[in-house]
Order: C-alpha cells, then sequence, then structure tokens
C-alpha cells in the first residue's frame, strides 16, 4: 500500500472519530467539556495535518 492511500485511510478514520465526537459532545457534562474540546481540537490538528500532507504529495506526484 502506497503513503497516498494510507494517509486518505488515516484522513477519513479522522473525520469519522471527529463527528462521533461532536455528537458526543453533546452529552458531556460541562464539567468535563473544557478537556474533551482540547481532545476534539488535537484531533482536528491531526486532520489538518494529513489533509496538507496528502496535498503535498498529490503536488509532488502532479510535477512528476
Amino acid at each position: 500500500m502506497d503513503a497516498k492511500s494510507k494517509i486518505e485511510r488515516e484522513i477519513a478514520r479522522s473525520k469519522k472519530l471527529i463527528e462521533d465526537s461532536e455528537y458526543i459532545m453533546k452529552q458531556v457534562p460541562k464539567h468535563l467539556r473544557p478537556n474533551q474540546e482540547l481532545a476534539l481540537n488535537m484531533h482536528k490538528r491531526k486532520l489538518a495535518l494529513l489533509e496538507q500532507e496528502l496535498m503535498k504529495l498529490e503536488n509532488a506526484h502532479d510535477t512528476r
């Protein structure tokens, strides 16, 4: 399996995790919410980095 497909699978997994976490966040008690929001923001940053890495790979492939 090449790097591009690995990143694409990880992006899909991360998007599903974020979507589920945002839904669950509505049910989290207020006193626990800051920690959950921190974890959710970390996953969103990871997703953004993966998407940037995928764009780099696609651009590198296009320039060849």
